[in-house]
This record gives C-alpha cells, structure tokens and sequence, in this order.
C-alpha cells in the first residue's frame, strides 16, 4: 500500500495526535531489543529512530557505529513495526544494505510513516559521506517512493564547525528535483547556534521542507532555549535525549 502522508502537510501531526512537527516524541538509537520492548507501543512516543548497519557475520541488525553487533535484527524491527502506530526513522550507516532494505521495507507493506536516513554529503571538516548521494536518492525513489527522505551531512560535535553556506548550495542543488513535502534535512543541534542564517536557506529554498534536529549528547538548557526560539515547530522536529539518555520532549 503506498502511503500518502507527506511532512509537509498540515494534517500530518494528527497521525501522532500531536498539534505540530514540533510536538512529536522520538525514541533515539533504539538499537537492542531491550530498548525495542520498553519503547514499541509506548503512548508516550510517536516516532522509534534506529540505525542500521552490517554486522560483522552478515546479518542486517540495528548498532551505532563503531558497534558491530546487537540483539536486534532489521527483519525483527519490520515484523514489530506492523503491530504499531509509530513512525519509525530507519538511519541508514552502510550503503551495501540499502538495497536489501529498502525491499524488505515494500515487502512489510507498513502503514505507518517511514523515514529513510543517510549522511549523504560530507559536512563541515567532518568524514568522507559513506553514500554515493544521487544514488541514495534514486534507490529509494525506485525501491520505496513512499518513504519520507531524510538527508543530511556527516558531522562533528565541534561546535564551531557550522553548517557553511557550500554545504547548503550542494544540498539545495542535490534534491532540487525532490518535492519538498516528502523531504527533511537534519541537522545537529550543537552546530545550529553558528548556523541558523544557512539553515534558514533549506527551508525558505526548499517550500514544504523541515528539519529534524538531533544530537547524540544531551542539549544544554541553553542550547535548548535558542533551538526554540530560532525554530519554527510547525516545521520541525525535535529528536533529543535526556542526560540519561531517555526520549526528552522540547515542547
């Protein structure tokens, strides 16, 4: 069944019964079972983000690199997924496996939203993009047209190493052909406070885009404040830990 829900459409939150992007919660780096179980289904949480990779004997299983290896199969999270109401963000770390899953993903027939993630340019003095970038877009056009894309840079945790306006122009000028409603850009939350007049050219370029910002690390309360009061939660989504590594709400 291909599903219709774009991010950009207003209506798109009260899938989640929230009043804005903004208001979704997020599960991040839900990569073992154990986690799986204490989240899946959670009334609390609308939206479960796994990272995808190889694992060192083959198998297609959710780890964070530099882990290699986890109790928790992609097969397994697909097969849960039909039992839940949650969208889920599959962030995609090994560009062997797109293919496979993407295929999987058609096969599960999911009527949830599913985002489909990958670092797909090299940001700011960071690592090489893993992902050939047009040819990230163009597998999960064939594969999976219904997943909603979200496309971003490798990244560091310095925050002086901003979002440049270089790395803006190849991001606009790379999915100048994607509509804007299927598609959010995200983004590092401690790299925002040097780069908001950058950022700001996605969403006024790219009409019926978001971002999604995120981070590894807990955000501090002032980091916290200046996210909201330079964001628009009607165009973005906030996917945050607390420091103890729990799902935190930002409003």
């Amino acid at each position: 069944m291909e599903q219709n829900i774009k991010i950009g459409q207003k209506g798109y939150p009260k899938i989640f019964e929230a009043d804005n992007l903004g208001a979704i919660c997020w599960s991040h780096a839900v990569n073992s079972m154990e986690k799986l179980k204490k989240y899946l289904n959670n009334p609390e949480i609308d939206f479960l983000e796994f990272d995808i990779r190889l694992s060192t004997n083959g198998r297609i299983i959710a780890a964070h690199p530099p882990a290699m290896e986890s109790n928790l199969p992609f097969e397994y999270i697909l097969e849960q997924a039909t039992n839940s109401k949650q969208g889920i963000k599959l962030d995609f770390k090994d560009p062997e496996i797109l293919i496979p899953c993407l295929k999987m993903l058609a096969e599960a027939n999911l009527e949830q939203p599913v985002m489909l993630n990958a670092d797909i340019l090299q940001g700011n003095k960071a690592n090489i993009a893993k992902f050939n970038p047009v040819g990230f877009l163009v597998l999960c056009k064939k594969h999976y047209p219904q997943g909603l894309l979200s496309i971003g840079w490798t990244t560091t945790n310095n925050p002086d190493l901003r979002y440049t306006e270089e790395n803006i122009d190849e991001m606009l000028e790379l999915c100048k052909e994607v509509e804007g409603g299927n598609l959010t850009f995200p983004v590092r939350a401690c790299l925002l406070p040097k780069s908001w007049e950058q950022l700001r050219r996605l969403l006024a370029e790219k009409p019926g885009s978001t971002l999604t910002v995120w981070n590894n690390e807990p955000v501090s309360e002032e980091l916290a404040d200046e996210i909201k009061e330079n964001t628009d939660p009607e165009r973005t989504f906030y996917d945050f830990i607390d420091s103890e590594g729990n799902p935190l709400r930002l409003i």
